[in-house]
């Protein structure tokens, strides 16, 4: 069977998932046993951050290379080339898309952040798991290999840089790639982005631009956050820290671990991975004291939420999930939780909002 176009993926996770997120998390098995006996009380902001003086230098937007446009082309190539289904059994290749299933160990524990379900990846070299995709080369679809590499020093946990590692991997299924390239007839209508390759050129850097654009407003935006941080006075005690990052494991590592029936004692030794890992420490932190600093500037500045502003977050969320205003409506209306999460999500936004607007924006240094 031959397939074309972007099929490599599982689709982005939309903000409507991300809303209902949690819901049928709360009363799976093993879940009691990880919450929290005692869960931790939010503590008071002393004073509502000032937003008086507030300064940020704008990001600096590099301009696009020669080696830019090139590296877009090809993935843009790749993106849209044929592909044929491999048959069980048959071995993987270099260069193929492959659906896997990972669990990562290091001194007999799963690495935190590993594991991965329904995985679609390209077997191209990786520098944070050096050997990992090239070792898979020759596996047999359908079938379980177990991969063991040394991790790479600037690997994302601290504490494992140069550990060895034993990777368990289910090659689910495999897809061959037939690579356009700028001789293939069919190039210009699969990319469809001009009828000549100056013309792909010219769309591939506007979109690249466009891009770099909305990059930079999201690195100025997290400029900001970090500067509201730290002028939010308040405690955030380690045990809010916990719920912050229970929070985010049991909504992304902890359904995985489920569907591999995971004990209860290794998911409480997964999440315990979490929890003493100090980069996720400071940043669960951060999300903490940001949203406690937007609370407290709401509040102090009487900030209320307009209609047209909620109108306009329900019809960004009803694209993103490929649904109408009016079914997700229905979704808003029939579940209280995932209201509450709407509701969350509107005033972050709009306090983010009402926080930029205060905001000088001075040129980079």
């Amino acid at each position: 069977m031959s397939t074309s176009g972007d099929s490599t993926g599982n689709g982005k996770r939309t903000i409507l998932s991300e809303l209902q997120g949690r819901r049928p998390l709360q009363s799976s098995p093993g879940m009691q046993g990880l919450e929290s006996s005692e869960p931790a009380k939010f503590p008071s902001v002393l004073e509502a951050p000032s937003l008086e003086g507030l300064e940020v230098p704008a990001p600096t937007v590099e301009p696009l290379t020669e080696d830019d446009l090139t590296e877009r082309f090809t993935a843009l190539c790749r993106e849209r080339s044929a592909r044929r289904d491999r048959a069980p059994g048959e071995d993987v290749a270099l260069g193929d898309d492959l659906l896997l299933n990972v669990l990562g160990y290091a001194n007999g524990k799963l690495i935190p952040f590993s594991a991965r379900t329904d995985w679609w990846t390209e077997a191209t070299p990786a520098p944070l798991r050096p050997g990992f995709f090239e070792a898979l080369v020759g596996a047999k679809v359908g079938l379980s290999v177990e991969v063991t590499l040394l991790l790479p020093e600037t690997y994302a946990v601290e504490s494992l840089r140069g550990a060895e590692a034993r990777f368990l991997v289910d090659v689910m299924a495999a897809r061959e790639v037939t690579l356009l390239t700028d001789e293939s007839p069919e190039l210009f209508s699969a990319l469809d982005l001009g009828s000549t390759l100056d013309e792909v050129m010219e769309n591939i850097a506007r979109q690249l631009t466009s891009e770099r654009e909305q990059q930079a407003l999201h690195e100025l935006q997290e400029r900001v956050l970090d500067e509201l941080a730290e002028r939010t006075r308040t405690q955030v005690s380690g045990g809010l820290i916990d719920e912050e990052i229970r929070r985010a494991w049991t909504e992304t590592e902890y359904p995985q671990l489920v569907q591999r029936n995971f004990e209860q004692e290794e998911l409480q030794e997964a999440l315990e991975g979490w929890l003493s890992d100090p980069f996720t420490r400071v940043d669960a932190e951060r999300r903490l004291r940001i949203s406690l600093g937007l609370q407290a500037v709401l509040a102090r500045d009487r900030v209320e939420p307009r209609e047209e502003d909620l109108v306009a977050l329900i019809d960004v969320i009803a694209e993103s999930s490929h649904t109408t205003r009016e079914e997700l409506g229905q979704v808003l209306k029939s579940d209280p939780a995932v209201m509450r999460r709407f509701e969350n999500l509107a005033l972050h936004k709009m306090a983010l909002d009402h926080v930029l607007s205060k905001v000088k924006i001075v040129p980079p240094p």
